[in-house]
């Protein structure tokens, strides 16, 4: 029986898509000047920089919403104005969760493996993805961030993980659609990290095991079955 983790973003939960609904949304519901594409791609930008922060302990959570907002929208927002509109925001994207095509099927067919989440984020966000979604049941340990005290890339949220399971690294998958963030990594920490590359972005210079839908992970483990058991 295979232990796989799983991160939630951009892996088993659309992050991107309900982003950009979103946004969109919020840019109708303003009247921004800036046209529709580049007031996405600003705020898509300002949401990697100010949560890579939040997530070193530079910023509170409020206050990475707080900048998003005034990165994109006007730097003298003050913060009650800013705090409504992150707000807004938040809950369109929250009304936009939705799993991949992929996901179902593929935790169907690992049902009789052990199946965990390791994720960046807040506990209560994270958790409320998969319970949205209906799949919360499917895993056996859920591994947050922001309770865990450690981010990704460190390896300490990936021993968390393997602790909370009690399997050490080395029997242990982990499967992200970051290859820094996510394969890298894990594999850093000692567990076998697969990069899901949804967007066909692989080089030559990325190390395999690299996966582009999940739908084939569960024959890639069939393939590594003797090394997994």
């Amino acid at each position: 029986m295979t232990v796989i983790f799983f991160d939630i973003d951009g892996t088993l939960l659309d992050h991107a898509g309900a982003e950009r609904a979103s946004a969109t949304a919020l840019h109708r519901a303003l009247g921004a000047a800036l046209p529709l594409e580049e007031f996405l791609s600003r705020w898509s930008a300002a949401l990697e920089r100010e949560f890579a922060r939040y997530l070193k302990g530079e910023i509170t959570y409020q206050a990475q919403g707080r900048a998003r907002v005034r990165a994109v929208i006007d730097p003298s927002l003050a913060d009650d104005t800013a705090d409504r509109i992150y707000a807004q925001y938040l809950a369109g994207y929250e009304e936009a969760w939705s799993l991949f095509p992929d996901v179902l099927p593929c935790l169907n067919m690992l049902a009789e493996h052990r199946l965990g989440v390791i994720s960046n984020g807040l506990t209560s966000e994270q958790r409320r993805k998969l319970v949205k979604t209906g799949i919360d049941a499917r895993f056996e340990a859920i591994l947050i961030s922001e309770a865990c005290g450690r981010a990704k890339p460190s390896p300490e949220i990936f021993h968390h993980g393997c602790a909370a399971i009690g399997e050490s690294p080395s029997n242990v998958i982990y499967v992200g659609d970051h290859y820094d963030l996510d394969a890298c990594a894990a594999r850093q920490a000692g567990l076998t990290g697969i990069w899901l590359d949804r967007c066909g972005r692989a080089t030559g210079s990325h190390l395999h095991p690299i996966i582009t839908k999940l739908d084939q992970l569960p024959a890639l483990l069939k393939l590594c079955r003797s090394a997994f058991g």
